[in-house]
């Protein structure tokens, strides 16, 4: 990194990135659409490896995200139709995903249930199992429609040759950092380990947003981005798992409402879930102090 004025009307910043503006973000693009591309292809030769959909919903994530982290020098107005249509994809691949991970925490779960009720277990994560065969199925025909490809080449051509705001300054990691910072510090002040279920989904959201905003970065700025590129993951990992159990809950919630006969397999796996969802909120205010001391910030 080298040391310099912030250019007029940026926010104050010591730093600036090394590096052309346009081989920055492109740099930064073509690796997000590469993954992307990769993992794409995985699920198109016909894996149902929930690792493989998992993968390719952060790639696609991570793009979007590049892409608004990257506003100040990207000209994203250009590419707002395309980075739109990620969103189905992104939704498909959310619908596996979601189930993916209830079927992991139901067998964490259903280890140690009783005897008795195993066999109900086996009917809930059977049926959640068929929920997720046909959620893959949507999800492979939206993927072998011919304007999935299209939008898969025009991403490419987008992040080899991207369009850029005009005078061409190099990303201020202050400008680039600045508001997603703000956001997730100003939610994570106003939470307590007893906000609402929704309030810390938010401030996941938001957690995931400032990491991967450190991440586009990390390459020109250095081991100071990539180290609070992790802690803000160790936040966004906790608040995840409180998510999952939430999410968790309220299926099984709707399993007993749907099959009383499962009423009580359903209590005893949502129990386990509401212990994890306990011990998270015990937790995530600890991973966040860790991330908001100030020598960790890079900007």
């Amino acid at each position: 990194m080298t040391m310099g004025a912030a250019r007029p009307g940026a926010a104050p910043s010591h730093l600036v990135v090394l590096g052309e503006p346009a081989a920055i973000v492109k740099t930064t693009l073509v690796i997000a659409v590469e993954r992307m591309m990769l993992h794409d292809a995985e699920i198109r030769r016909g894996t149902d490896d929930p690792e493989a959909i998992h993968d390719a919903r952060v790639a696609v994530r991570r793009f979007r995200s590049h892409t608004a982290s990257l506003s100040s020098v990207l000209d994203v107005d250009v590419i707002s139709s395309q980075v739109e249509h990620l969103g189905a994809f992104v939704r498909a691949l959310g619908a596996v995903r979601d189930r993916d991970v209830f079927l992991e925490n139901l067998a964490a779960e259903t280890a140690g249930v009783p005897e008795a009720i195993r066999a109900d277990a086996a009917r809930i994560a059977s049926a959640v199992a068929l929920e997720r065969g046909a959620a893959l199925e949507r999800l492979r025909r939206s993927m072998d429609a011919p304007e999935h490809g299209q939008l898969l080449r025009t991403l490419m051509s987008i992040a080899v040759d991207p369009p850029l705001r005009r005078p061409a300054y190099a990303p201020d990691p202050a400008v680039v950092m600045s508001s997603v910072w703000k956001a997730l510090a100003r939610r994570a002040k106003a939470a307590g380990r007893s906000s609402p279920d929704p309030v810390l989904h938010a401030l996941r959201i938001r957690a995931k947003r400032v990491r991967y905003a450190a991440e586009a970065l990390a390459p020109f700025v250095g081991d100071r981005a990539s180290a609070f590129a992790k802690a803000a993951g160790r936040l966004q990992d906790v608040l995840g798992r409180h998510q999952d159990a939430v999410v968790a809950i309220d299926k099984l919630a709707a399993v007993a409402a749907t099959d009383p006969t499962l009423a009580f397999a359903a209590g005893w796996i949502g129990a386990g879930r509401e212990r994890v969802r306990v011990e998270t909120r015990a937790a995530w205010p600890e991973a966040w102090r860790s991330l908001a001391k100030k020598k960790r910030r890079f900007w």
